[in-house]
């Protein structure tokens, strides 16, 4: 061999040499790993600065021992760890997580990875050991399964909350709707009573007393009385709306509140026959326009006042427009009934039982009342 290959020789050697030692120098360096080589029996051969960081261990105190001693004691007695060389030989390569031990007997959550060391004939040389301290991405998994475990407790208590909220919220309105027909049938009930017992005996004074010919003044009073009765009666619930209907019913009710008030009402249908409407319906649809008719009356300080029946086949509105001092901006931007009276509560809670919605608004100038009630809405008060 000639001077210029031995010179080669040497060159690749050196560098070989060097290639070595810095790899060596990077391996140590590494902090966040624990990388080192066992022996084919799995006794620790070398030892890197994150192995001593991760396990505590110095060089000195853990070259040649046996790489078991970082296992709990019960994969010790189980054989795991021998077990785990016997998978890297035969796979090559082998990969777990679990608990490990350092220096001081404390536990650790680790990545391992060993890998099976063999010479150029294929003989087992040893292993590469890489340990990885997983304990801070285990506890923040277990952390975000814990509070994942929570959020479905949390959310399946909300749904329980919003099924019972949801039962109580359907059994409220049946009793609201109950409620509704027990109102109207006591209306019906007294109405009956003050023209049928009270007007009767009020009718029967005045004609004694108009028959003496001496008390034209009691009498006078005792027809008054008479009159304001009837009036009562048929307010609490008009004769008209079960003989004639809602149109009958809502122009004797307009023309008698127009002569008692002066207020000038006009009060339109569109179309002049609406077909499709019920009982319930009409019962609503009076109740509106004479709870909204009287508050114009007694509060808005209007002159005048517009009544809309408009029906288009699958919906019936209702609108009664004043032209007062309106309602205050703060009540006509809350959603929901308070600081508008009783009657008007009622009136929307008779509305949502027959599925439909009731709005007070400004009309600038006045207010409007407004009501959209579905032709179906009876058959959602019968259920």
């Amino acid at each position: 061999m000639n001077n210029r290959a031995h010179a080669s020789i040497h060159q690749v050697a050196d560098e070989a040499g060097k290639a070595n030692v810095a790899f060596r120098l990077l391996v140590d360096a590494v902090q966040d790993y624990a990388i080192f080589l066992l022996d084919p029996e799995g006794r620790v051969l070398t030892w890197n600065s994150g192995a001593r960081a991760i396990k505590g261990y110095t060089r000195e105190e853990i070259v040649g021992k046996h790489f078991s001693v970082f296992y709990p004691q019960e994969a010790i007695d189980s054989r795991w760890p021998e077990r785990e060389l016997a998978l890297a030989e035969k796979e090559g390569r082998f990969r777990d997580e679990g608990f490990r031990v350092k220096k001081d007997g404390s536990t650790f959550w680790a990545s391992v990875t060993i890998t099976a060391l063999r010479e150029a004939d294929g003989s087992l040389y040893g292993f590469a050991k890489v340990t990885q301290d997983l304990t801070t991405r285990r506890e923040a998994e277990e952390r975000l399964q814990t509070l994942n475990r929570e959020l479905r407790t949390r959310v399946q208590q909300l749904d329980e909350a919003r099924r019972i909220v949801e039962l109580r919220t359907m059994e409220l309105q049946k009793l609201s709707g109950t409620l509704l027909q027990i109102q109207d049938e006591e209306r019906r009930r007294i109405a009956r009573e003050l023209h049928d017992d009270l007007a009767q005996h009020v009718t029967a004074v005045k004609m004694e007393l108009d028959a003496t010919g001496g008390h034209k003044q009691l009498s006078e009073a005792m027809g008054e009385i008479l009159q304001k009765i009837r009036e009562t009666s048929y307010l609490l619930h008009p004769p008209l709306l079960d003989e004639a209907g809602l149109r009958a019913a809502l122009h004797w009710y307009v023309d008698g509140l127009t002569q008692r008030s002066k207020l000038q009402i006009s009060l339109t249908f569109h179309p002049d026959v609406l077909p499709g409407l019920s009982k319930e319906i009409e019962t609503t649809i009076f109740r509106i326009v004479q709870e909204a008719l009287a508050n114009v009356y007694r509060h808005a300080q209007s002159d005048s006042a517009r009544v809309e029946v408009i029906g288009n086949g699958e919906l019936v509105i209702v609108r009664v427009r004043d032209y007062g001092k309106g309602i205050s901006l703060r009540i006509a931007r809350m959603e929901s009934s308070a600081g508008l009276g009783v009657g008007i509560t009622g009136m929307r809670e008779r509305v949502r039982q027959l599925g439909g919605e009731l709005s007070v608004t400004r009309a600038e100038p006045g207010t409007l009342v407004e009501a959209k009630i579905p032709l179906n809405g009876a058959d959602l008060l019968s259920h």
